[in-house]
């Protein structure tokens, strides 16, 4: 919710009040935004730089569309409040904007995340876990015509799992982990299942998460499909 909220107060241009003052959106901090290059220097030795954004082909944030996916109902607002990281006075303008955006139900497999996270789990989704895939395939491809999207982009930024096993016949290869999907097995995490939605639909997908996502049949998969996949823990 915070890195929602900050694209749409620099999008809608809304100022807050603080106890130092008033205080206006901007994207310092960001490397991408915020950076500069220095290219060269002129006949008198002063340096010139330019802005990083303006050397990479990269879309302003304020263009980005944001969606997804949660096993709580709760809305950005609602989830807003419940972290306490941003000014009242800047949530209070943004009620508006994050009040109307609402998760799609998401995959729940208890035995994968902390136990504490079960009485918020009122927003998921019932069947198989291939039904699940195919859901969130289609989630994806929703979600692009219904925005009018270039490029989707997924980025897992949920709880934690543990470690799933990892297993000649279950996960090694590709087609083994689609097998495994079709045949429900139980070492198959929520977050592989999102993964393997992604690479079927040729969208990106980045772990923010230090769990073991990439199984060896994810990285197969991708590669196959020429899906650029990465991340563990953000790093």
């Amino acid at each position: 919710s915070a890195i929602t909220a900050g694209v749409l107060a620099n999008k809608h241009g809304i100022k807050w009040m603080t106890k130092s003052g008033e205080q206006s959106p901007d994207y310092i901090g960001s490397f991408t935004q915020a950076s500069t290059v220095r290219i060269g220097a002129t006949a008198d030795g002063e340096q010139i730089h330019v802005p990083t954004k303006n050397l990479l082909p990269m879309v302003d944030p304020n263009n980005i569309v944001f969606g997804g996916w949660d096993i709580s109902s709760a809305n950005l607002y609602a989830a807003m409040q419940r972290g306490e990281v941003l000014e009242y006075d800047l949530q209070r303008q943004l009620k508006p904007y994050m009040e109307k955006l609402k998760p799609l139900p998401s995959i729940y497999y208890p035995d994968f995340i902390a136990a504490n996270q079960e009485d918020r789990a009122d927003n998921v989704l019932k069947g198989t876990k291939q039904q699940h895939l195919e859901k969130i395939r289609q989630d994806i491809r929703t979600f692009k015509q219904q925005n009018g999207l270039d490029k989707v982009i997924v980025l897992w930024t949920a709880n934690t799992e543990r470690f799933a096993d990892v297993a000649v016949g279950l996960n090694d290869t590709a087609d083994n982990l689609l097998k495994s999907i079709k045949n429900n097995a139980d070492e198959v995490s929520p977050s592989t299942i999102f993964a393997c939605a992604s690479i079927l639909e040729g969208v990106s997908y980045i772990n923010g998460s230090p769990q073991n996502t990439f199984v060896p049949g994810v990285i197969e998969l991708a590669q196959q499909h020429g899906v650029f996949i990465g991340g563990d823990d953000f790093q």
